[in-house]
């Protein structure tokens, strides 16, 4: 059965410039994540904790927070956590943004508006952070993300909460970073920019497809030098000509402002029976080398 429409690009703030702090509770971080926390929080597993907090007696809190490194309109959250007691009871999951905040405790703070009501205390099945991904907006577009995770009270328990990662989806904020590079689908009319992330759907084992994409230089004034794409991923491969080659890595020596690439001709196989199979969540990676 087919997955959920995403409802946006996927943030990758483990390389996209973003950063991650933690601490008790809303007024106080305490510690930042090392890159390498970062891209386990922004992962898809299930097995490795990246931040809890556990507590005997007493409730347990645990604040974590996102900095972007520009706005955001924020579209969805997914997620794998347990926050919960011993004793039976359910926890909760706060969520605000803020459009303002310098470091994470002043600026203006407005509550999501979560569609689906409360996010479960409960997200930890193989697949929930792609079944599941819970509808979440703002009244504007933030640059900061805060989610406080609270386990009650619940008697003489032991009130727990555990983290495995924290996917953000949606899209920049119209203006923000006008010196990039974008992802453009040429299989669709007109080139467009990807709103959300390219779906290689639910297919039989052993079978195949392709997708164009593009990549453009979004800047009006400065050129784009020294490109490296990386696509490192069993089922994944891409061209630079047309299918005469399928490598994991390429360059491009540079984009001119408001230039295009030629077609790259992304290729998806699906080994033949009997494999594991199940999402997974490869990234194509573009480095600039400079701006000039």
């Amino acid at each position: 059965m087919p997955y959920p429409t995403l409802p946006g690009r996927r943030f990758e703030y483990d390389v996209g410039g973003g950063s991650v702090y933690y601490g008790n509770d809303i007024n106080g971080i305490t510690t930042a994540l090392t890159t390498e926390q970062m891209a386990q929080l922004n992962g898809i597993g299930n097995t490795s904790i990246v931040i809890s907090k556990e507590a005997y007696d007493t409730e347990a809190v645990r604040t974590v927070w996102v900095f972007l490194p520009e706005k955001f309109v924020i579209a969805g959250l997914g997620m794998i956590h347990r926050v919960y007691t011993t004793g039976g009871a359910s926890g909760s999951i706060a969520v605000a943004g803020s459009a303002d905040s310098t470091n994470g405790l002043d600026g203006t703070w407005i509550s999501a508006t979560l569609p689906n009501g409360a996010i479960p205390a409960k997200m930890i099945d193989d697949d929930v952070w792609r079944d599941s991904i819970q509808p979440c907006t703002f009244s504007e577009a933030i640059k900061v993300l805060r989610l406080r995770y609270y386990a009650p009270f619940d008697g003489a328990d032991y009130s727990r909460i555990y983290i495995y990662a924290l996917h953000i989806y949606g899209v920049k904020a119209s203006g923000e970073v006008p010196d990039d590079i974008l992802f453009l689908d040429d299989d669709a009319s007109g080139d467009p920019e990807f709103i959300r992330d390219l779906d290689f759907g639910d297919r039989p084992e052993g079978t195949t497809v392709t997708h164009r994409i593009k990549l453009r230089n979004s800047s009006t004034t400065k050129i784009a030098n020294n490109l490296t794409l990386t696509l490192i991923d069993v089922d994944l491969t891409f061209s630079m000509d047309e299918g005469a080659t399928w490598v994991t890595g390429a360059t491009i020596t540079s984009l001119a402002p408001q230039g295009t690439s030629n077609s790259i001709l992304i290729k998806n196989t699906i080994p033949p029976p009997t494999q594991m199979l199940g999402p997974r969540a490869p990234r194509f990676e573009v480095t600039i080398g400079s701006w000039s």
